[in-house]
């Protein structure tokens, strides 16, 4: 199928079934391979080749960089598939691709074509400005971003294998990205602080426990 260009397009709860899934710690174990890397945004072969060569530990497939996103404006929608094809065949490092807000179709699309990460991106344009992709329902594993701690912790809860800072994409200005950087990790120290001295959290109940079952059969 792939080889043929066709993609079979499913409706949002198609991938929902446990032989199209992979475990949640499996997806984070994948992105764990990317921290402390560099991640470089390449628009053809030829890019993604010289990224790997300078040590780049994955490439972003895009068809124009954020500045030229910005710069001239309109709909920016996922990469065309087969230049994502061309990045694959290229290298031997991971590649991304991005996938507007919301758009699960696009991220199906991204999926079934093989590539490694899809970036659920706030540079392209949003096809849902309320809710996410349900990210539980694919394979592969989503990175996403995040300004601030509770809509990190909003994303992981939808999915997301890899949270990193949105920042102000292409106008090489780092200061909201400096912001919130400061911000996630200020509220996880916070967090930190006042959950110091709770004690070890519950870690469930041993339905199997002898004591479990006689409190269950006296609480007939």
């Amino acid at each position: 199928m792939a080889d043929s260009g066709v993609v079979t397009v499913y409706g949002n709860g198609a991938l929902c079934e446990s032989t199209k899934k992979s475990t949640f710690s499996v997806k984070v174990g994948l992105a764990q391979m990317l921290r402390g890397g560099v991640i470089m945004d390449v628009v053809n072969a030829e890019q993604a080749r010289i990224a790997e060569e300078a040590g780049a530990c994955a490439v972003m497939a895009l068809e124009r960089v954020p500045a030229d996103i910005r710069s001239q404006g309109g709909v920016a929608r996922m990469s065309d598939p087969q230049l994502i094809k061309e990045i694959k065949q290229a290298v031997t490092i991971p590649v991304m691709a991005k996938a507007r807000i919301g758009h699960f179709v696009e991220a199906q699309i991204l999926e079934a074509i093989g590539i490694d990460y899809v970036d659920e991106s706030e540079v392209l344009t949003l096809a849902d400005d309320e809710n996410h992709i349900n990210k539980h329902n694919f394979r592969i594993p989503f990175v996403c971003g995040c300004r601030n701690l509770g809509e990190a912790l909003r994303r992981i809860r939808e999915g997301a294998a890899m949270i990193r800072t949105k920042g102000e994409a292409g106008t090489g200005n780092i200061i909201e990205a400096v912001r919130h950087v400061r911000s996630v990790m200020g509220d996880i120290r916070v967090l930190a602080e006042v959950s110091c001295g709770l004690g070890e959290a519950m870690v469930g109940i041993n339905l199997s426990d002898a004591k479990v079952e006689r409190y269950a059969n006296r609480s007939e």
